[in-house]
């Protein structure tokens, strides 16, 4: 097999050790069908062995493409496309004949959730590097959809006679291009480099882990704010997999994971079976990795409890998942206390499993067709009672919630009339029903649970991911509404046409689409005001409240027909609501001519990223400003910032991160763009840095600060883990208290507001008066695992602060309240620190 780069490669015992794996993974794939040029099409594709090079997305693609094309055991899946338009494909690897019913055994699949689903294949779905840098698995498996379109092993043949293979090889196109690029970039061709310090294995940032906007895709399986995501699950309710193979990467100084993984660690949801059938299987993988001499663990780290993974919710959704770690070389080889980490090994010992995945799911097939069977028949719910939602006004946060529950196959009603319960009302416009009898009962429950109690208090992600608590809906559970009063059909949008004698059109700020209107607005150079005050106008019956949006119809740029035009259009394309008014004078309140109706500036933010930064809630950041809010800003990372001119800029926002490389004279430009009349958003990490440059006066409390409440006198040696994981905040709900009157507060529509807290920092007593927007409950936890002495000592300490400094604004938000994206109350309070400070706040 010619290969000149491996042939030059030096001959360290290493290195040729390397070098021998990389060339057995090749030619066993040769050898392993009958006819070896139809086995090598892989390597004549790609025009090297697999794995001499980091494999980038449209070289998958066209492989998959042309595969697809001239074997007849191989079809192709289009779930949709990356942010940046990359095409994700997966292969379905059957029988020849299997291919040709593919339509009977698609329709039998879409049986699966009634419980009387008659099925005569297996499907077994296994998914690669949703983590881009995790490389190991894509190419993985490459050879894997090769070896099983081409081979003509018996067991092999048995199998695709009996079961449909999913292969997805990459499911972070975006990610794994990223460091693809930047792992072949700075290899070595004559030699290769394996110190753990070479720029190979130092990735720059962001790393190729992460999506486009920077997100963790492997956390947003439940929340579905990316395609990729939304791509996925799609398949996975399409196709309902028996069973489901995560391929992971981890640190390069450990051997191999799969799952059961830490016992204690598995949501209380999640079935016995589940867990008996994944230990049943794992017996395949040890076998094969003990033939193959690999070390491996399987009851140590990692957990099964977040079911917004990948490994996770096929468990809530009838399929038994597993997770797979291998040790990462992160380039083509790396030193580890192992002796050593390649490519090539990590590659093999993934093939190694995904096969062995194959052999047990075959050898348990009826075992795994029985559970779903019985998962499913036995989720029905019980009655016709389910949770009544209510939005507070906001229809946009309705729909983001119908979209999601539809995504996942949950059933909801509209309301086509008005309900009154427990002294709340809810409308057709900002309400939905959602019953407890239906197939998806079990996601449903995990969705909206606060469990605050556990057996074991580690967590590898967050312990909560309430749905009511991200989008601060107010439920009632268990009420069972009148047939008459649902409906299946979203209420249509009523149009009203803005009469000619309008002078000013309102726009409810509880609407979540308004701070996008108010963006475009400002992009068409509107003049748009702000009400402080509460007020009723002359002539109507509804009183809206502060933070209601005004844009007059004089003074403006455009006439008055073009603006009502202009206005008419926005509020179509968002379904939003617009109020117009024939007089300034209000029946009630404030006069919309009055000073208390504050100018809004148009604005121009600058988002700190860059090393020091974290890199998932910089995207949180820069994904609500560019497609949440279409918000024209400017993305700039840290060590670029000495030389910015910040006048240009209305708000500098800042992320968590450790910003000490930022020195003493970016402190003080910082200082006189707040005086000037800047304003400055930070959270969490940040805080830190504002407070020792002078730039917030209230003190920051972190993890020093609180971690003295835990009391260590009487533990010993062993206790130290159980101490770590207690004083952890991995991911937990808590309740802020907000005070209603602050700008910061505007359009929440209640008192209090959850938020995700995953890092131990409040802020002290403020000794300005008027700067406290929120302070976390006398009870803060809602959802999620706190520990009691957090919960004690964070009881009425500060979350949320504004501080004047001259004409501007610094605004200290001690948790992230744009968590995954997924909190769309929370993004309501960045909204408000973007648009309506500091004009707001003016007396």
């Amino acid at each position: 097999m010619p290969n000149a780069l491996l042939n030059a490669m030096p001959t360290t015992p290493r290195q040729t050790k390397s070098r021998t794996l990389l060339r057995r993974l090749c030619l066993s794939l040769c050898l392993l069908g009958s006819t070896p040029a139809i086995a090598a099409e892989l390597e004549q594709y790609l025009g090297y062995p697999l794995g001499e090079w980091h494999i980038r997305h449209d070289q998958i693609n066209g492989y998959l493409q042309q595969l697809a094309s001239s074997n007849p055991k191989v079809s192709l899946e289009q779930t949709g496309y990356s942010h940046e338009r990359r095409q994700q494909l997966t292969a379905v690897i059957t029988s020849e004949q299997n291919q040709q019913r593919l339509k009977e055994i698609l329709a039998a699949r879409l049986e699966v959730k009634s419980g009387n689903a008659k099925d005569d294949v297996l499907v077994v779905w296994l998914a690669y590097s949703i983590h881009g840098d995790e490389a190991s698995g894509a190419h993985a498996a490459m050879a894997l959809i090769e070896q099983l379109a081409t081979s003509q092993e018996p067991w092999i043949t048995d199998l695709l006679a009996n079961t449909v293979v999913l292969v997805t090889p990459s499911q972070n196109p975006d990610g794994l291009d990223r460091f693809a690029n930047w792992s072949n970039s700075y290899r070595g061709i004559g030699v290769a480099t394996s110190d753990n310090n070479h720029k190979e294995h130092n990735q720059n940032w962001p790393s190729g882990r992460f999506n486009h906007y920077l997100a963790d895709l492997n956390r947003d399986w439940l929340f579905l704010r990316h395609p990729e995501s939304r791509g996925r699950v799609a398949l996975l309710h399409k196709w309902q997999p028996h069973y489901v193979g995560d391929f992971h990467e981890m640190g390069h100084d450990e051997t191999y994971f799969f799952q059961p993984g830490v016992p204690s660690r598995t949501h209380p949801l999640t079935a016995k079976k589940n867990q008996e059938l994944t230990e049943k299987l794992a017996d395949f993988y040890r076998e094969a990795l003990d033939q193959k001499q690999q070390p491996y663990f399987s009851r140590q780290s990692f957990d099964d409890f977040f079911y917004g993974k990948g490994s996770t919710y096929p468990d809530i959704n009838g399929a038994v998942g597993v997770l797979f770690e291998q040790a990462s070389a992160r380039g083509q080889m790396q030193d580890s206390s192992h002796g050593g980490i390649s490519l090539a090994k990590a590659i093999d010992n993934q093939l190694t499993t995904s096969l062995a995945a194959l052999r047990g799911t075959h050898a348990l097939r009826q075992e795994l067709m029985a559970y779903q069977k019985a998962f499913y028949a036995d989720k029905q719910g019980s009655d016709d009672s389910g949770r009544l939602i209510n939005t507070q006004g906001d229809p946009q946060r309705r729909d983001a919630l119908a979209e999601v529950l539809t995504q996942h196959g949950i059933h909801f009603a509209y309301l086509q009339q008005t309900i009154k319960s427990d002294k709340q009302i809810y409308t057709p416009n900002d309400s939905l029903f959602i019953p407890n009898k239906q197939s998806q009962s079990l996601l449903l429950q995990a969705m909206f649970e606060r469990r605050t109690r556990f057996a074991d208090s580690t967590f590898y992600d967050v312990s909560a991911w309430d749905f009511g608590s991200a989008l601060n809906l107010t439920v009632t559970d268990d009420f069972a509404p009148d047939s008459e009063a649902l409906s299946q059909t979203k209420p249509a949008k009523q149009p009203k046409a803005l009469p000619e004698s309008t002078v000013a059109v309102l726009i409810d700020w509880r609407q979540g689409a308004a701070a996008k209107v108010l963006a475009a607005l400002h992009q068409q150079d509107i003049r748009v005001r702000v009400a402080t005050r509460a007020f009723t106008p002359r002539g109507g019956e509804r009183e809206f409240g502060p933070g209601t949006l005004m844009v007059a119809t004089g003074q403006q740029p455009l006439g008055r027909s073009e603006l009502l035009a202009l206005l008419t259009e926005l509020a179509d394309k968002s379904q939003l609501e617009l109020f117009p008014v024939s007089s300034f004078s209000a029946s009630s309140g404030i006069d919309l001519g009055s000073a208390n109706m504050a100018p809004l500036a148009r604005v121009k933010p600058l988002l700190i990223s860059g090393r020091g930064t974290d890199t998932t809630e910089v995207g949180e950041i820069w994904q609500l400003l560019d497609s949440g809010l279409n918000q024209p800003y400017t993305l700039a990372d840290m060590d670029n910032l000495e030389r910015f001119d910040l006048s240009g800029y209305t708000h500098v926002l800042f992320a968590d991160g450790n910003y000490s490389e930022l020195g003493e004279a970016f402190g003080r430009k910082l200082g006189e763009f707040v005086k000037a009349g800047g304003v400055v958003i930070a959270q969490k990490g940040a805080l830190s840095w504002l407070a020792k440059h002078d730039l917030l006066r209230t003190a920051v409390q972190d993890a020093s600060f609180y971690q003295k409440e835990f009391d260590t006198k009487a533990l010993k040696f062993a206790d130290r883990d159980a101490l770590k994981a207690r004083q952890t905040i991995g991911g937990a709900v808590v309740s802020w208290q907000l005070d209603n009157s602050h700008p910061l507060a505007y359009g929440i529509g209640t008192e209090q507001l959850p938020v995700m807290k995953d890092k131990v920092i409040a802020l002290a007593a403020s000794e300005d008066a008027f700067t406290v927007a929120a302070y976390y409950a006398q009870k803060p936890l809602l959802a999620g695992f706190l520990a009691d002495e957090y919960q004690q000592a964070l009881g009425l300490g500060n979350a949320l602060v504004a501080e004047t400094k001259g004409k501007g604004v610094v605004v200290a938000m001690a948790d992230n309240l744009l968590f995954r994206n997924i909190w769309l109350s929370g993004a309501k309070v960045y909204s408000n620190a973007l648009y309506l400070l500091p004009a707001a706040m003016e007396p």
